[in-house]
Parts: structure tokens; C-alpha cells; sequence
């Protein structure tokens, strides 16, 4: 692999030039710069496989060069250096899909380790994975279209387990707070799927990570296996990288068609973790065995309470509550079970501030979980409970008085303006201050329309226009306008233009003249 480092110290940027471990990998440093203008001006004619690249510099630091190579080369690998202290500013990192990061002070096996990891997935089809959880997982592209998608790649269709892997939430740690956990987390995945030769497809999303076990049709091992592999998956994040994590695991299904089914099987797994606790394994099969009469009417109680939370509605959260309180003892709940419930409850519930993009206060936190613990008599506790949750209604009524449409107006701009970036949805709602859940129910509830849609529909038109007036073949046009994949870009133009993007070119070139 072609290797670009840029780094505005010489030192440092020469001695990862000269390191010979580079030759003993196969690779070979094809060029340096001191800053981001120098590596732009460099990059072109040096065409590197792998940018490697420092975050803090001079001139033009290493966010914006990664910005700006986007645009040109949305596919190409970035590793970042960075300083640990550099967390918060090194988020900007994290959106712009950055591929590894190496803090300082490093060693040369960490560098030269974090390219042989790269070229092992760019051999596995990494990228091409990444395409397929996003067209075989996407609710909205028909079946027909994910077999036409399958067949131009030469995949055979199977029957696989979907493993979800998340990072369990708790109050004061720091990697809560640290853009690189769910990198470090996917590094050990990838560590003990290679030493175990278990064939595992990943994929990245903002919250976890998807792990796709394929598997023969007749397997009758499928469970224990996925139930030993994220058991394995938990023990190796705890040892190496000190993480606590918690997986789900999907029923077997029969064909990659099922992939939207299966994630909804792991999303229904990680409701039940809250009454499980972390570094759990919660297989979909195993659900009902497993959570009793008191943890279903907890677990139903507290998804309750959730949904009143988001709508800012006080009354309603004072009467589930009460209701919760005399459904538990009406199925003989112990003051340890109304205890689990009720920090279940505030578990949930800061999940639900987080989803609106409002931080909860890590001093309140311990002393609403000291109270819960503490007390004595099961009226004091629930109280303090609805106290608490009612506190929690205000804040978010307060985000609530903002308007809706505006929210939507903005974020179509963003979309019209950047459709042709690596747009999300996170990194919009990270622009406008509201946290992506939120955002992604706002925007269908207003548009009837998901965010992806609105994406994909502006690129499209973009496409249109560009198709009429630029000299450029069609997948050149994909690329410009924001896709990944151009097979995916005419599937989607022929389903929303109703005939191929050449069909559109000639047929439009001839009402022209």
C-alpha cells in the first residue's frame, strides 16, 4: 500500500518515512508534507492507498485536509494521529469516517499494525460490506432490487445470525465520553474474528456495531455458536481495551433478505438489557424464557414512562408511575425488584435526555441512584422517582417549544447545500444540537419521509441536472453527487426517474432540441 504522512514535525515526520517496518509489510511512503495545504497540493500526483495524518496543525490541520480529500476521494483510508487529551476535538474525526486513530506517543508496531489491519479488510471487501448493510438492511429498497444487487456482486444469498454489539452506558466513565471507544471496540472484534477464522461481516453505525455470522442452511449449531462468539466478543473489549459491552443476537434467518427483520430482532434484544445489566447476551429466541412476569411488566412500565417523556407529558407521568408502583406489588415485586425497577427507570430516562441532545447531570445521576439504594419505604422511593422524572419533562418540554418545521427547514437546506459530502444523519444533528433519534422521528413525522430518503432524492435531482449539462458518464456523475456505489445509484435513479440515468439523458436531450 501507497502510504501519504503528514505531520508539520519534522521529526516525527521523518522517522515514519524511514521506519523499516514499512518494507517487511509491503508498503511504501510515497510522499510528505508539513501541513494539510502541502499534502493537498502533493496528493493528486503522489496518489496514495492511505493517508496518515496528524490533527493539530499549522496552515491547514489534519479535520480540514480530511474534509477536503472527501471530496475527492470519499473512499480513502485515513488513520489520525492524535494526543489523548485531543478527545473533544478529535470528535470532528469521528464524523468524518476516519478509518483508525493512533494516539501519542505511539510505537512503530502501532502504526505499521493499524496498515496491515486496513489492507486485510480492503482484501475482505470491507467497503463492499459497508454497501451491503446499507442496501440489503435499508427498509425502503425492494426485495427484488436487493437480489439484483446481490447478483451484479456475485454474492450468494444464506442464512446468517446478526450479532448487535453497543457499548454499555454507564455515568462517569470516560470512554462514555470518547470517540474512539466504538473504534477500539470494532479493532478487538476484528482481532478475535481473525485468530478464531470465523467469518464475520461488520459494519459501523453511530450506536453499535453489526456483526453478520453467515451460515450454512442446515446448521443446527447457529445459537450456541453466535451465544460463545459474543460471550468471547465481551471478554476480549474487557481485557484489551478495558470496554464493557453488551450484545444482541437475531434468530437464524434463512436469507440476507431478512437483514431489516434481524435488526429489528437486536434492537428488541438491547430493550431487555436494562433488566439484565451489562456485559450481557441477549439472544431474540431466548427472551421469553428468560425475563419473568415482573421483568415484562418493568420492562412495559418503563417503555411506557419513555414514550410520555418525549412527548413532555407531566400528568401521564405521574399517573404510569403510580400505576407501575401497584402493577409490580400486584405480582408480588420485592423491594429489590421495585429497587431494579426504578433504576431501570432512570436509565431509561436518560436515555430518552440523550436522544434530545441534553446531557444529563452526572451529580444528579449518583444522587437520584443513592436515593433509589437507600431507601427504606417503598412510597419515599417512588416520590423521589416521579420527582426526578418530572424534572426531566421540563427539560425536554423547553427543547420542545422549539419549532418543529424549522428544525426540518434547516436540515433540508444542509442537505441541499452538502448533498454531494459524507452527509448523515448524526452529523446534521450534531450541527443542529439535537440528537439524531430525535431528529430522524421529527423529520417523519413532519415529511413522511426518513432522512435517507431526502437524501437520496436531492442527490438524485442533482443528478438530473448534471446529467443534461456536464460531459460526464454516469458513474462519474454518481460519485459526484454523493454516492458510494454507482450499481446503487441507478437502481435508485430507475426507481425514482422510472427509466435508467441514460434513458433520462437521451429522452430529456430530445425534448431540448
Amino acid at each position: 500500500m501507497r502510504i501519504f504522512v503528514v505531520d508539520d514535525e519534522s521529526e516525527i515526520r521523518d522517522y515514519l518515512a524511514g521506519l523499516p517496518q514499512w518494507e517487511q509489510a509491503g508498503c511504501t511512503v510515497v510522499g510528505t508534507a508539513a501541513n494539510g495545504e502541502e499534502a493537498l497540493e502533493l496528493m493528486e500526483r503522489m496518489s496514495p492507498d492511505v493517508l496518515l495524518t496528524d490533527i493539530r496543525m499549522p496552515v491547514m490541520d489534519g479535520i480540514e485536509l480530511a474534509e477536503a480529500v472527501r471530496t475527492t476521494r470519499p473512499d480513502l483510508p485515513i488513520i489520525f494521529l492524535t494526543a489523548h487529551h485531543e478527545f473533544e476535538y478529535a470528535r470532528q474525526a469521528v464524523r468524518l469516517g476516519a478509518t483508525d486513530f493512533i494516539t501519542k506517543p505511539f510505537r512503530p508496531e502501532d502504526i505499521v499494525s493499524a496498515v496491515e489491519q486496513l489492507r486485510a479488510k480492503e482484501r475482505d471487501g470491507w467497503r463492499e460490506r459497508d454497501s451491503f448493510f446499507a442496501v440489503i438492511g435499508s427498509e425502503t429498497v425492494s426485495a427484488e432490487e436487493k437480489r439484483e444487487w446481490l447478483w451484479g456482486r456475485g454474492m450468494e444469498d444464506g442464512s446468517f445470525v446478526l450479532l448487535y454489539v453497543e457499548l454499555d452506558h454507564v455515568h462517569g466513565l470516560q470512554y462514555s465520553r470518547n470517540p474512539f471507544a466504538l473504534k477500539q471496540v470494532r479493532k478487538a472484534l476484528e482481532t478475535i474474528s481473525k485468530r478464531e477464522s470465523t467469518t464475520a461481516w461488520m459494519s459501523e453505525v453511530a450506536s453499535g456495531i453489526y456483526v453478520l455470522l453467515p451460515y450454512r442452511a442446515d446448521s443446527k449449531t447457529d445459537a450456541s455458536r453466535s451465544i460463545e462468539f459474543a460471550k468471547r466478543m465481551i471478554e476480549a473489549c474487557e481485557t484489551q481495551e478495558g470496554l464493557s459491552i453488551s450484545v444482541g443476537i437475531s434468530r437464524t434467518m434463512v436469507t440476507f433478505l431478512e437483514l431489516p427483520e434481524a435488526i429489528r430482532q437486536t434492537g428488541v434484544c438491547m430493550d431487555y438489557r436494562m433488566l439484565l445489566g451489562k456485559k450481557s447476551v441477549i439472544a431474540f429466541d431466548a427472551i421469553e424464557t428468560i425475563v419473568s412476569e415482573k421483568e415484562k411488566e418493568s420492562l412495559s412500565s418503563v417503555n411506557q414512562v419513555a414514550e410520555l417523556l418525549r412527548t413532555g407529558e407531566t400528568d401521564g407521568i405521574r399517573h404510569s408511575i403510580s400505576a407501575a408502583y401497584r402493577r409490580m406489588l400486584s405480582v408480588g415485586a420485592s423491594r429489590k425488584d421495585i429497587q431494579h425497577f426504578c433504576i431501570g427507570m432512570i436509565e431509561r430516562s436518560e436515555d430518552v435526555l440523550l436522544e434530545f441532545g441534553i446531557e444529563p447531570d452526572a451529580r444528579t445521576a449518583v444522587e437520584i441512584r443513592e436515593t433509589m439504594l437507600s431507601s427504606l419505604i417503598l412510597t419515599d422511593m417512588m416520590k423521589s422517582l416521579e420527582r426526578y422524572m418530572l424534572s426531566n419533562v421540563e427539560e425536554i418540554r423547553r427543547l420542545l417549544s422549539q419549532s418543529p418545521k424549522r428544525i426540518v427547514a434547516e436540515t433540508k437546506m444542509i442537505i441541499q447545500q452538502e448533498y454531494a459530502s459524507e452527509l448523515t444523519l448524526q452529523t446534521v444533528a450534531k450541527r443542529l444540537n439535537v440528537n439524531y433519534s430525535y431528529l430522524s422521528r421529527l423529520i417523519k413525522k413532519e415529511t413522511g419521509v426518513n432522512f435517507t430518503d431526502m437524501l437520496w432524492e436531492c442527490r438524485i435531482e442533482a443528478a438530473k441536472v448534471k446529467l443534461l449539462n456536464d460531459d460526464l458518464k454516469a458513474y462519474e456523475i454518481a460519485y459526484a453527487v454523493g454516492f458510494k456505489d454507482s450499481a446503487h445509484f441507478s437502481m435508485l435513479f430507475k426507481k425514482m426517474a422510472g427509466c435508467t440515468p441514460s434513458e433520462y439523458k437521451r429522452q430529456a436531450g430530445g425534448k431540448l432540441q
